[in-house]
């Protein structure tokens, strides 16, 4: 399968952020979000904005399971989370994303190394690309389902 390729915004901070859709399987709202690619987080997140803009309000997100608490830049967090999430770049779709979220903070949306650890990627800052190949080593779920699955939406 040929790789993900996402042109992401040049930054001054040297950040690489970028845009992809996203839908979520309990409010089938699909929307654009603005992502920063941080490799050194533990997970994907959205932000409360983000999850607004998917159809989400506090009420429903407070129902949302609860991971636990996880330290940030801003300090501890209770984290919560939604799976069977779809991001999607382009023509290209990962399905069965993970997204965690923390109620009443300034969390960012960050594409962490939960869905990152099913790729092997580089960036290019000069051509502002971002890539991804899915790995060869698929990760599984406990009952044995590839956790995250990647779709060609042009075949």
């Amino acid at each position: 399968m040929l790789p993900i390729v996402i042109t992401f915004m040049p930054s001054v901070l040297g950040r690489v952020v970028f845009e992809a859709e996203v839908l979520t399987a309990d409010r089938l709202t699909l929307d654009t979000v603005t992502f920063k690619l941080d490799t050194g987080s533990d997970f994907t997140t959205l932000s409360c904005k983000a999850l607004a803009s998917l159809g989400y309000t506090d009420e429903i997100l407070s129902t949302c399971s609860i991971y636990g608490t996880a330290t940030t830049g801003g300090g501890n967090v209770l984290l919560q989370y939604i799976d069977n999430v779809s991001i999607k770049f382009g023509d290209r779709e990962i399905q069965g994303c993970r997204v965690f979220f923390a109620l009443g903070t300034k969390l960012s949306s960050l594409f962490g190394s939960d869905i990152l650890k099913h790729f092997t990627y580089t960036v290019d800052n000069e051509l502002c690309e971002f890539r991804m190949s899915a790995t060869k080593r698929v990760v599984t779920t406990q009952a044995g389902d590839p956790q995250i699955q990647i779709y060609s939406l042009d075949q």
